[in-house]
């Protein structure tokens, strides 16, 4: 049996209850996570046209858009990707440097739709998704994979993908293997895109692939059965100079990568998280008319993306280590409406980003770390963090992420129509569909 199909059987026969508990509780958590977020997402900046896009492009139809109308299955699937990922708070598995829910959610979602499927049923194929998603991260050894450029959303995200969808649609093995294979023909996506929207576009197009991949394969057009480990084109070798195919299957069913993947508590980079975390539980009050200088302190690769970007878009000022640190000290806070176009003109804010937030590149600090000097007229204080909220070493408690999921659906139209709570209990809903109906707003 090849890697690929040892890797869909194992998917194929996986049950609900003989998931481990941490397991079927990561799953509920990060898919309730990405629904919450999908609903903040409704708002966020360029939704509108992507959505006038996708109409244009792939006309009307029934599918469900979160907090929003229908239209067609590939727009739907398209826009709630986005929506997921488009305030920049939804999950990282920071071994591959991926997003993993706004591929695979939306895509099983895509499936569901047009049939009975429980929440149980669901949350099995997500979570084979997820697993799936995070194990072809590590076979393309994501350093040698991230040195040629790539990024991982479009590319192993896009994969996972289809085997979530491709669960959902009833496919057996050999129809998985070539669902499989058809969306390794649509993988892509680099870091060339980074600062810009397209780098979200990444994993639009790495859900639609999925959802796409699944309805050829249910009609029977098929890809590659070895769509990784082929010796000609094999995606491992095409992306990577030192993939590791073992590493598809290495401890399949006794350990688990979805429990790697972490959740964000604030709607900005994740290599971010650190920095407003130390702000905000700072042991001395920051007055921030009493700073008179802020020194951060990033790890090279957090540096890279967001040590000297500035604050000109939605998504850049996110990025913005010096406008995060201005404008968390500022509000003492970090929801999105710091970073609207409002939020973002505050001049306040930006005369303190301009003015007294430095930042630096550290060789000391480990990724996901960040140290924060804070200078005032009377005293220094430093403040440091090594591991960001919601990362699996921290992870956010049941409480934290209801809170969050509280503060997504704040202004918007589901407001005060929708129990927040069932965000929680995924595995309890009798019908995705009709969860799908509930989040609808039209």
């Amino acid at each position: 049996m090849t890697h690929e199909a040892e890797l869909v059987d194992f998917a194929r026969q996986l049950q609900w209850r003989d998931l481990p508990l941490e397991v079927r509780e990561a799953a509920s958590r990060l898919t309730g996570d990405a629904l919450a977020n999908a609903v903040s997402g409704r708002t966020a900046a360029d939704v509108a046209a992507l959505e006038d896009t996708s109409r244009a492009l792939y006309g009307e139809g029934s599918s469900s858009v979160i907090a929003g109308g229908r239209t067609s299955l590939v727009g739907a699937v398209g826009l709630n990707a986005f929506q997921v990922t488009a305030n920049t708070m939804c999950d990282v598995y920071r071994a591959g440097l991926c997003h993993v829910t706004p591929e695979v959610v939306p895509a099983g979602l895509g499936v569901v739709e047009t049939n009975d499927t429980d929440g149980e049923a669901f949350l099995t194929a997500v979570a084979a998704g997820m697993e799936v998603t995070t194990r072809i991260c590590q076979a393309m050894n994501y350093p040698a994979f991230r040195e040629r450029g790539w990024h991982s959303p479009g590319v192993a995200g896009a994969m996972g993908a289809a085997v979530t969808a491709g669960l959902l649609s009833g496919l057996d093995l050999p129809g998985l293997l070539g669902c499989l294979g058809l969306a390794g023909s649509q993988a892509g996506g680099t870091f060339a895109a980074m600062g810009t929207m397209a780098v979200k576009f990444h994993q639009v197009r790495g859900a639609q692939a999925g959802v796409i991949a699944s309805v050829h394969a249910t009609r029977g057009l098929t890809g590659s059965p070895q769509v990784l480990t082929a010796p000609d084109g094999g995606l491992l070798r095409a992306f990577s100079d030192a993939s590791d195919p073992s590493r598809l299957i290495e401890g399949l069913g006794s350990h688990w990568s979805i429990l790697d993947i972490a959740t964000r508590a604030y709607p900005a980079a994740s290599s971010l998280q650190s920095l407003i975390s130390a702000i905000l539980s700072s042991p001395v009050a920051i007055d921030p008319d009493d700073v008179t200088s802020m020194v951060v302190e990033l790890p090279p690769d957090a540096y890279r993306l967001g040590g000297e970007a500035g604050w000109d878009s939605e998504l850049r000022s996110m990025q913005s280590a010096r406008f995060v640190a201005a404008g968390v000290v500022m509000r003492g806070t970090c929801w999105t409406d710091l970073f609207t176009l409002r939020g973002r003109s505050d001049p306040a804010i930006n005369q303190f980003a301009r003015d007294k937030v430095s930042v630096v590149r550290s060789l000391d600090l480990p990724e996901g770390a960040v140290g924060v000097t804070v200078a005032t007229s009377t005293r220094e204080t430093r403040l440091l963090c090594d591991v960001a909220p919601g990362d699996p070493r921290n992870p956010l408690t049941p409480l934290q992420l209801l809170d969050k999921s509280r503060r997504c659906l704040e202004g918007s139209a589901l407001e005060g129509r929708f129990d927040v709570e069932r965000f929680t209990r995924l595995d309890e809903e009798t019908s995705v569909a009709r969860l799908l109906a509930d989040l609808r707003c039209d």
